[in-house]
């Protein structure tokens, strides 16, 4: 896995991620978790070459559902 590091606060892109295979991702599914728990970096993970799903750590999370009920102004 590519070392992209991005504070937990910077705005990044789809475009910022690295995919991995969903295959890599299993295999090295620990090593994932590290990543996205401790270093804070999300995973994209893709599947034949297409992006399928982001792995973010959960307070990540609770903050994406928070900024969604906030009202923009």
């Amino acid at each position: 896995m590519n070392e992209k590091k991005k504070s937990a606060n910077s705005r990044i892109s789809i475009d910022d991620l690295d995919m991995i295979p969903a295959t890599q991702a299993k295999n090295r599914f620990g090593d994932l978790l590290h990543r996205v728990c401790y270093e804070k970096i999300p995973v994209l993970i893709g599947k034949s070459g297409r992006p399928m799903a982001v792995v973010i750590d959960v307070d990540q999370y609770w903050e994406l559902k928070r900024l969604a009920r906030t009202p923009s102004k």
